[in-house]
């Protein structure tokens, strides 16, 4: 057996708090090593990856409009495997992945992979912690823990029997995107750290207040500012925050693909 290597694409962490729960169950449930590779930073997408046949691949990110996040799909042409085991996480807030799992199983596909487990996991949406607030929670580990244990367990025997997911074609047409900018209140300290977290470099670090083209809205400098500096002032994102407060509350569970 080789080594796992969890990469995840995660601005909130949540993603990430998943993906490695089930890298590290792989790890000990196969007895080797278990490494973490990022893509939240602009040069972590742009850098190349090669795995071996012998390695296993865990790849989570999150869902954006039932899609994979479009700034990763060149980052996908990045990988290559050699018929390299993989798992793949499509972490959503708790509305809908829709084609987003299908779509990273064929992408790791194309690239010389074998999807041989899948999950569909929740995490605190972006918009609002009135859906899947606090989530992956422990009982969205534990069954991160269980999707380990099946994919180890495939892993060793060698069976590289390509998993089936949900999913369409053609994928769920994207969402027009919007030009957004989180703003800062007077509070700020200036302490840079949304600007580190930034997945898309657009926040001056010596000048939090000022923010560049370009923003995904994921809400990793809301989130994680220490002193609830940042925000956003939107009438777009008011109104879809609205909607899904009014319809998708009803928590959700993960599922799992193994066979």
């Amino acid at each position: 057996m080789g080594n796992v290597h969890v990469m995840s694409f995660s601005p909130t962490g949540g993603g990430r708090k998943a993906a490695m729960e089930v890298g590290k169950q792989i790890a000990l449930s196969a007895g080797c090593a278990v490494g973490e590779l990022s893509l939240n930073r602009p040069d972590d997408r742009a850098a190349r990856y090669h795995f071996g046949a012998e390695d296993l691949l865990v790849l989570a990110y999150p869902v954006y409009g039932g899609r994979m996040p479009a700034l990763l799909e060149e980052t996908m042409t990045h990988l290559a495997g050699e018929n390299t085991p993989a798992v793949v996480l499509a972490v959503y807030g708790n509305r809908a992945y829709e084609d987003a799992l299908l779509e990273g199983v064929e992408r790791l596909q194309k690239q010389g992979f074998v999807p041989i487990a899948a999950g569909a996991f929740v995490a605190e949406h972006t918009y609002t912690s009135a859906l899947a607030g606090g989530r992956p929670d422990e009982s969205d580990l534990a069954l991160a823990r269980q999707l380990g244990e099946k994919a180890a367990e495939k892993w060793q025997k060698g069976d590289k029997t390509l998993v089936k997911v949900p999913g369409n074609h053609p994928y769920k047409e994207r969402g027009a995107g919007a030009s957004r900018h989180p703003k800062t209140k007077d509070s700020c300290t200036g302490c840079g750290l949304c600007a580190s977290l930034c997945p898309m470099e657009i926040i001056d670090p010596q000048d939090p207040k000022a923010v560049g083209e370009g923003c995904l809205a994921c809400f990793a400098c809301v989130k994680h500012c220490p002193v609830g500096a940042k925000f956003f002032e939107d009438e777009g994102l008011d109104k879809a925050r609205m909607w899904l407060e009014a319809n998708f509350q009803e928590p959700k569970t993960p599922e799992l693909f193994v066979d």
